[in-house]
């Protein structure tokens, strides 16, 4: 599978926002602050789980339909990757 810009973009931004969060715990930031920022590169990182899933999922659906198959266990894959992630 390739990966879109979108992606890579997203997982680029989620790596700066972590190196962020380390610098923060260097110089001795509040609790909560780091805390706040976590949270956020949780959710990109979410993001980017979502982004790549649902590609995936589009992709090998449509290559199992070419292949005569309804897409039923793609779908089933796709949605068990959905729970891994939470």
């Amino acid at each position: 599978m390739e990966y879109n810009a979108k992606i890579v973009n997203r997982l680029k931004r989620s790596d700066g926002q972590l190196h962020g969060v380390l610098n923060m715990i260097e110089e001795g930031k509040e609790c909560s602050d780091i805390v706040t920022q976590l949270s956020a590169v949780r959710s990109s990182i979410d993001r980017a789980i979502s982004l790549i899933v649902a590609e995936n999922l589009v992709e090998c659906v449509q290559e199992n339909i070419k292949e005569g198959s309804t897409g039923e266990e793609s779908i089933q894959q796709a949605i068990q990757l959905l729970m891994k992630s939470r």
